[in-house]
């Protein structure tokens, strides 16, 4: 299947989606070599700068590792959660060799309050830009215990209809998918508190556990902080590690989420 040109989605990126899927679905096996980049530019009819720039942002996010002299190989999924590099948690429990599981456990609701970080390490709500948001919570368990537990708002305007869409799945895939839509930059905080009487009841904890509590907001050019989320994380129990990438040029990001 050819990629879309009228998508306002970059080649690279629908290329490297591709690809992502057919390591998840057992079409390359790890430690297994994808085609080449020839062979990948024929399939595609795409030019080969394309496809070095699809396979590029893979090696970058530890999906693929480049051997001198012998090809791309598809690389093992991590131990750890590589949960704080906006690689989203959907993408970063699923890289994860963990058998994790996501859940949606309350939602999709409509929130006519304002949301955004306070500062509180125990609230979101404060003022912010007015406008309807849809809500969801989703918790991720590893054989039954929980791992971590977020809280998504969506922008009703520029986001219409989300909460008739498969939100158990990766947001970042169907933000990109059926909103044609990507994130432009994020802002994100990171505070280490302890677990009040909503985080116990969320992680099955015991109130005053210590837990990592991440706030974000994403942006999609104008429409700033579209989308707002609060992660609380059991450091205890898994590992959260973050991957750091070079920086792009300003016309591009490798920012995901959800």
């Amino acid at each position: 299947m050819l990629l879309n040109t009228q998508s306002p989605i970059p080649l690279y990126r629908q290329l490297a989606d591709r690809i992502l899927l057919d390591i998840d679905s057992g079409v390359h096996q790890v430690a297994s070599r994808i085609p080449s980049e020839h062979v990948l530019a024929d399939t595609y009819a795409i030019g080969r700068p394309t496809v070095r720039q699809a396979t590029d942002l893979l090696v970058r996010q530890g999906r693929l590792e480049r051997r001198r002299g012998s090809g791309t190989y598809v690389l093992p999924p991590r131990s750890s959660i590589d949960l704080f590099s906006l690689a989203g948690t959907s993408a970063a429990l699923g890289k994860s060799e963990l058998d994790a599981k996501l859940t949606l456990t309350s939602g999709p609701v409509v929130d006519s309050a304002d949301v955004t970080d306070a500062g509180s390490p125990s609230s979101v709500a404060a003022a912010a830009v007015s406008e309807d948001r849809i809500r969801i919570e989703r918790r991720a368990t590893v054989a039954g215990t929980p791992v971590l537990y977020e809280t998504l708002w969506f922008s009703c305007r520029l986001f219409p209809g989300i909460e008739n869409q498969p939100l158990d799945q990766s947001i970042s895939a169907l933000v990109r998918n059926v909103y044609f839509q990507e994130p432009s930059s994020a802002d994100q905080t990171f505070y280490a508190i302890a677990a009040n009487a909503t985080h116990a009841e969320q992680l099955t904890i015991a109130v005053g556990t210590p837990i990592l509590r991440v706030y974000r907001q994403l942006h999609f050019g104008e429409n700033r902080s579209a989308l707002h989320a609060e992660i609380i994380c059991l450091t205890d129990r898994f590992e959260f590690s973050q991957t750091l990438y070079p920086a792009l040029s300003e016309h591009d990001t490798t920012a995901t989420f959800g």
